[in-house]
């Protein structure tokens, strides 16, 4: 279940890269690490959330795919 929606998250990402960042960080952090982790990676991602640039958004995508698969090997180990 949760593999299917962190497939239609990853789609998700490819396409509004800034976007789906912070709803990533929103739906799948605070069950995959632990409190403070997420909520100090929530709080970096909300502070990043207000700037449109390209530059950013391509910082924000590789950023946020790279959380996403350290993500999903740690909830599979």
């Amino acid at each position: 279940f949760f593999c299917f929606f962190r497939f239609l998250f990853s789609l998700f990402f490819f396409f509004f890269p800034s976007f789906s960042f912070f709803f990533f960080f929103f739906f799948f952090f605070p069950f995959s690490f632990p409190p403070f982790l997420s909520s100090f990676l929530f709080f970096f991602s909300f502070l990043l959330l207000p700037s449109f640039f390209f530059s950013f958004s391509f910082f924000f995508f590789f950023f946020s795919s790279f959380f996403f698969f350290s993500s999903f090997f740690f909830s599979f180990p």
